[in-house]
This record gives C-alpha cells, sequence and structure tokens, in this order.
C-alpha cells in the first residue's frame, strides 16, 4: 500500500468477484490483512452498479449476467 504524498489518501489493490449464488459482488485488497466486504445490490445500489459495470468493462462477466440495479438515469 502507498501514501498520497500530502497523506490523504492511500493506494492499494483491490480485487472483486461477482458471487453466482447470491448474486452479491465480493471485494478485497490483498495488501490490508483481513479486508473482505460483500455488496448486495439491495444493500448499496449505487456502489454495486459501479462494481458490476467495472467487471462487465474487463470482462470478467458477460453483459445482462450480473443483477445490476437501474441506474437513476434510467429510473428517470
Amino acid at each position: 500500500m502507498a501514501i498520497s504524498k500530502l497523506g490523504k489518501s492511500a493506494y492499494s489493490h483491490v480485487a472483486m468477484w461477482y458471487d453466482e449464488k447470491d448474486g452479491s459482488i465480493h471485494v478485497s485488497m490483498p495488501d490490508v490483512k483481513g479486508f473482505h466486504t460483500t455488496v448486495a445490490s439491495w444493500q448499496h445500489p449505487d456502489l454495486y452498479e459501479k462494481l458490476s459495470d467495472c467487471l462487465q468493462k474487463v470482462g470478467e462477466h458477460p453483459a445482462g449476467k450480473l443483477n445490476v440495479v437501474e441506474s437513476r438515469s434510467q429510473q428517470a
């Protein structure tokens, strides 16, 4: 992990993957011992949508396979 020059930001590697069993996205930081969290679409829709977009862009999951909630712009 690296700290910014001003000491206000930390930079680390992030790993994330989609769990087909429950539709959640798991996030871990290998540089931070014990850091692992799970994000579900119903718990944090905005974060879930952004993480699922990232996974789809790198080809980790086929488009449409993730349980992506509608964005606010699509709901309007």
